[in-house]
């Protein structure tokens, strides 16, 4: 069996689909382990509530029993995280790349001196966790970049990342995006040089996110069903499912299912767990969703205090945080940020979504849901309770957004991403040579095209 070290940033969005492969590896006989930059609990809560995930997602990897080691966090990670929490649109994208290379050197140097500690052989890492890509560079290890869903790829009609543009978009507008995100990724490509040379590698590559990022293999955890149509991806690049069925019911037990009511149209509101810090965002649309014969489940994470200190609707059921994976299933609606997880997941249920969201991939995926019809994007600059009810009421009276709904999750039915990526992780560590698509074999992996693929590379 093989020793695959996973390497995550300090928040739950990044955490989830690497804990998932982590926990089926680990069932698979493999030695699994985690590198998340972090530290112990203060024993108190920080201000804003984005400081905790230093905290709370290592501890995530301790209570599913992985062994973990704590990255020293660099310092310049706190200034860039409170910028975050505050940022909405495009400028999040761009914090959000200053947070991902703060202190890029000081923590490569950190994985690459426990790596010699303990050697391993594969690395699997967020596409955008820079220093797991350096360090395996460094050591000459293989790696994989792991993508939450195919937004950072261009392709026909799709606009910029992090631009929030509808699909198809031309003119003056996709010009000065397409320039906003140019300046963008000459700034990142300058910082990673900088950071390459005090690591005594060369010069990296053009463009580090529209392109696959490792040279080995590229994990993408989506379907092309869910997905703009994406183009540039190269031979190791895999679209795989979404990776999050080994958190099913692992949070599940002491949760009141028993309270869903079956004569109600039963919707569910989470804005995540970066921006959740937000107890306005959750009132308007509290207000829009007081409607007869609607029932409200909120998750409210670090607006739940305010929340719960003042009235709400007769019609709600407030939370601190859901087994969402077992939860959605249940419901009828979904209304969230457009965060990757959160899109996929629901995506994966059949449920249609009403998408407010607040900062960079959420945007994008706003539109990629408007785009395969299965949803609403509901622009945070036109949040009412009156945009609210219409929004819902066409999301549950037209039918033709469930259908879609519907259809996109048969689609994902095909796939299990935990195995397909357990298994493609397994054959770079056995072969250490890249992962090859063979030609005309489809990209995306459902489960007979991940035993069709393993086939033949056995008989090569």
């Amino acid at each position: 069996m093989s020793d695959i070290a996973f390497l995550s940033h300090p928040t739950v969005g990044h955490l989830n689909t690497l804990l998932s492969t982590g926990l089926r590896m680990r069932e698979e006989g493999h030695r699994t382990r985690f590198f998340i930059p972090g530290g112990p609990s203060l024993g108190f809560r920080l201000k804003p509530d984005i400081l905790n995930n230093v905290v709370d997602v290592p501890a995530m990897v301790e209570r599913a029993g992985l062994p973990l080691e704590r990255l020293r966090p660099a310092l310049g990670v706190i200034f860039h995280a409170i910028r975050l929490a505050r940022s909405s649109g495009y400028q999040e994208s761009r914090i959000a790349l200053e947070l991902f290379t703060s202190g890029a050197v000081s923590t490569t140097k950190d994985i690459l001196r426990r790596l010699e500690r303990q050697p391993a052989d594969v690395l699997v890492a967020d596409f955008a966790f820079f220093p797991a890509a350096l360090a395996a560079e460094k050591l000459g290890l293989p790696w994989v970049a792991v993508y939450h869903s195919g937004l950072p790829f261009r392709g026909p009609g799709v606009p910029p990342w992090g631009s929030g543009l509808p699909l198809g978009t031309e003119g003056p507008e996709l010009q000065r995006a397409e320039a906003a995100e140019a300046e963008l990724l000459a700034g990142l490509r300058r910082k990673l040089d900088k950071v390459r040379r005090e690591l005594g590698l060369g010069a990296g590559p053009e463009d580090v996110l529209r392109t696959p990022a490792s040279p080995w293999l590229n994990l993408v955890m989506s379907h092309e069903a869910i997905e703009a149509p994406r183009t540039g991806l190269g031979p190791s690049c895999f679209f795989i499912g979404p990776c999050f069925s080994t958190r099913s019911g692992t949070d599940a037990e002491g949760f009141p299912f028993d309270t869903l009511r079956a004569d109600a149209f039963k919707v569910y509101v989470s804005m995540g767990t970066v921006f959740n810090d937000r107890p306005e965002v959750f009132r308007t649309l509290l207000r829009g969703l007081d409607l007869p014969g609607v029932q409200v489940v909120v998750s409210g994470g670090a607006a739940y205090p305010s929340l719960a200190s003042g009235p709400l609707p007769s019609n709600v059921l407030l939370f601190r945080r859901v087994p969402q994976v077992d939860l959605l299933p249940r419901m009828d609606l979904v209304i969230g940020h457009g965060g990757n997880n959160s899109t996929n997941e629901t995506l994966a249920a059949g449920k249609p979504l009403l998408v407010v969201p607040v900062g960079g991939e959420q945007h994008d995926n706003a539109r990629r849901v408007e785009y395969l019809g299965a949803g609403l994007f509901l622009p945070h600059q036109e949040l009412s309770p009156e945009n609210v009810r219409r929004a819902v009421t066409r999301l549950r009276e037209e039918p033709d957004f469930r259908r879609k709904a519907e259809a996109l999750r048969t689609h994902l039915e095909t796939t299990d991403g935990p195995t397909t990526a357990s298994a493609l992780i397994t054959l770079l560590a056995r072969r250490r040579a890249p992962v090859r698509l063979p030609d005309g074999a489809p990209r995306t992996l459902t489960r007979e095209g991940l035993d069709a693929l393993l086939a033949v590379v056995s008989a090569a």
